[in-house]
């Protein structure tokens, strides 16, 4: 009498499973179409190569050398024995742990190395973006075209297509942030928590900004993840250090982050005032040598992330429910994203899930009037901005001339997005908390 129903039990959890994995087969493939076609835009088309990629595929091999990624000279000289010709800019600049997980890649030839971590970078991406659309909205086949809409959306996101043109590293870590955030959100348990906490720490210890996200779990009462996030940096660093102790020397240089950058790509605060004063070859100080830079920088960061950190203290109370929580994590990100120095518009890729978190929690059904007139504004500027700068990118407009100042608040375009991007999480986060998130019982211990 009990087998029928048990036979048609698994039957039907089966059917669920094979339904879930077809839509996130689908929805990689819509995630990856675009990134997939700009990576052979770049290569075939313009004839350009990942300059970014140059920089980590010389730290691992500098590593597997027995040298360390931080000598400038050494880099240098490594990639002239190599014939590589690319911008070095600043060197290998990243924590230890990123250049030791490089090793593998740095004992390949550098065409074979370049091909497979942008390969990898892409799949990571497709299967992150498959993964939580279907995490946060289901698989009903009602909603398959909106679904399948937003994966093609993520794809189409520009910063995403300037982190494969350059070889850069964000990609590869969407794994890392969207399991992370999900299980620090969503864990049925104070071990998933913390287990997602650390693998966020991996992710923060090789692009930083991530650790903002230790504020609003603290907040939130999410100890084991927000303690898991320290765990996850620490313990990469010092296992990195073990493996490959040489390798940290002169990694103290990377206080340099700190310093005023006005490369066209700085897309942080560090990067809009450094422009405002100082000349490059794609743009011309609108006020030379009017202010110290350095000062100002840290000045408008120090008082950005206050600003934030007020509106995170003042939603404390919010921030114990699911709802309340992802806007404070969403809201977080895109502050770390804006005030960390020389942040690229590259890593902007990771404000995808900003708008993700967004969505899980005020939009499940992906119906943009949800979000209100206002709200859903911002978003779309949020993202046009980024289109702006990838098109002021392409243009390369002279930097003098009688329009010079407005081209140097051009190179700027994306951080206007994602202040925009940060006021519409304000706005969410302050709103008072709609029915069912008020009524939400699981109040974080």
């Amino acid at each position: 009498m009990r087998t029928a129903p048990t036979r048609l039990s698994a039957a039907r959890q089966g059917a669920h499973a094979k339904r879930h994995a077809a839509e996130i087969l689908r929805l990689s493939a819509a995630a990856a179409i675009v990134p997939i076609a700009g990576w052979m835009f770049w290569a075939f088309i313009l004839h350009l190569g990942p300059n970014d990629f140059h920089d980590y595929w010389l730290a691992g091999r500098l590593v597997l050398q027995g040298h360390s990624p931080y000598d400038a000279q050494a880099l240098a000289d490594l990639a002239t024995r190599e014939h590589l010709t690319f911008l070095l800019g600043g060197g290998y600049s990243y924590p230890l742990p990123f250049a030791v997980a490089m090793v593998p890649f740095g004992a390949l030839p550098f065409e074979e190395s370049v091909v497979l971590f942008n390969a990898l970078s892409i799949a990571a991406f497709g299967v992150s973006v498959a993964g939580w659309i279907v995490w946060a909205h289901g698989a009903d086949p009602l909603l398959g075209r909106r679904r399948l809409l937003l994966a093609l959306a993520a794809g189409v996101y520009p910063p995403v297509y300037g982190t494969v043109a350059m070889g850069q590293a964000n990609l590869i870590l969407f794994p890392l942030l969207a399991l992370g955030t999900a299980l620090a959100l969503d864990g049925s348990g104070r071990g998933r928590q913390a287990a997602g906490g650390v693998v966020l720490g991996v992710a923060a210890i090789v692009k930083l900004f991530p650790g903002a996200l230790v504020v609003p779990l603290m907040l939130g009462r999410r100890f084991r993840a927000a303690g898991g996030i320290l765990a996850g940096a620490a313990g990469a660093l010092a296992l990195a250090t073990a493996l490959a102790p040489w390798a940290a020397s002169g990694s103290g240089g990377l206080s340099s982050l700190f310093d005023t950058d006005a490369f066209y790509t700085n897309q942080s605060i560090n990067g809009f005032v450094s422009r405002l004063v100082l000349a490059t070859d794609r743009s011309v100080a609108i006020v030379p040598g009017a202010l110290d830079p350095r000062a100002l920088m840290l000045g408008l960061t120090a008082a950005f992330g206050v600003a934030t950190l007020w509106v995170l203290w003042g939603a404390r109370d919010r921030l114990g429910t699911r709802r309340g929580l992802a806007l404070g994590l969403g809201l977080a990100l895109v502050a770390g994203t804006i005030g960390a120095p020389k942040n690229s518009f590259w890593n902007e890729s990771a404000t995808l899930l900003c708008a993700g978190l967004l969505l899980a929690v005020e939009a499940p059904d992906l119906h943009p009037g949800r979000l209100g007139r206002i709200d859903l504004a911002l978003l779309v500027t949020w993202f046009g901005c980024a289109v702006a700068w990838a098109a002021v990118w392409a243009v390369e407009p002279p930097a003098a001339g009688p329009l010079s100042a407005v081209v140097t608040l051009a190179w700027s375009s994306s951080l206007y997005g994602l202040l925009a991007l940060w006021i519409l999480f304000v706005r969410r986060l302050w709103r008072a908390a709609d029915p069912a998130a008020a009524q939400e019982s699981a109040t974080i211990s």
